[in-house]
């Protein structure tokens, strides 16, 4: 007999079929029944009780250490859209039990992945996710763009060194004595006659010998390099094509940062 493995979700423990729910007893009484009719050996129940939009859940980490083992052959689903409320992240699990082998059931749906026309289906819902991946992708990047426009550093990625976020803005921190200092010092340094990596190397043991840190840490030469040649500090905002002033506190005058 083959292994199954039965995989049930619910949002709370408390979600009942009264309230419009698929309760974790009705799931269990379908799947069990499932593995009964078609001679297959039920070897656990996993249950989630957890949100479907996570990427991840403890059932679905449970699941993928006992495939691992060699344990799993198929894996019960009551359906797609109660098992995942994204498709992107159906897809990405659908994709692991491919790669492993693995045949996924959805009882409600009749869907089994070992059939080629039930292997269409689940290639547009893949396809369906991956549509809905792009259009979340489309949306975040105009959202930024606008936001740029407004003269905002409103997306992603590492704040600058001297910054830091309060309530959705940016405002200087006590590092931005440090910015100013590394590059007041690096204009004095760049009137001696010094070599690029003995300037460096000068810069760096100022900054250690005043117990200056990058962020809890001793500088290195690609932090200097990385502070040097951010126009954010100036006041410039570049995102995609798109150059801008912001509106946050600027650190250093165009002037310095020009002549470093």
């Amino acid at each position: 007999m083959l292994k199954t493995i039965a995989l049930i979700r619910v949002s709370t423990i408390l979600q009942t079929e009264e309230n419009g729910g698929t309760s974790i007893q009705l799931q269990t009484e379908k799947l069990t029944q499932y593995a009964v009719l078609h001679d297959l050996e039920l070897k656990d129940i996993i249950v989630d009780v957890a949100s479907g939009g996570l990427e991840t859940r403890d059932g679905i980490e449970k699941l993928k250490e006992m495939i691992e083992r060699k344990e799993v052959d198929k894996v019960l689903i009551y359906n797609v859209s109660r098992a995942f409320r994204s498709m992107i992240h159906f897809t990405t699990f659908y994709e692991y039990l491919k790669k492993n082998n693995v045949e996924l059931i959805s009882v409600c749906e009749g869907l089994m992945s070992s059939r080629k026309e039930h292997q269409m289906i689940f290639g547009i819902m893949c396809s369906v996710a991956e549509f809905e991946k792009d259009t979340i992708n489309f949306r975040l990047h105009n959202g930024r763009k606008t936001k740029v426009r407004n003269n905002e550093r409103g997306f992603g990625g590492r704040i600058p060194f001297g910054y830091k976020r309060i309530d959705g803005d940016l405002i200087t921190d006590g590092n931005a004595e440090v910015v100013k200092y590394i590059f007041k010092k690096t204009n004095q340094l760049n009137k001696r006659n010094l070599t690029k990596t003995k300037k460096t190397q000068t810069l760096l043991k100022l900054l250690k010998d005043r117990g200056f840190t990058f962020n809890g840490k001793d500088f290195k030469n690609w932090n200097i390099k990385n502070i040097l040649t951010n126009p954010f500090y100036v006041g410039d905002l570049n995102y995609s094509g798109i150059q801008t002033t912001h509106k946050y506190e600027r650190i250093i005058s165009r002037r310095l940062f020009n002549q470093v």
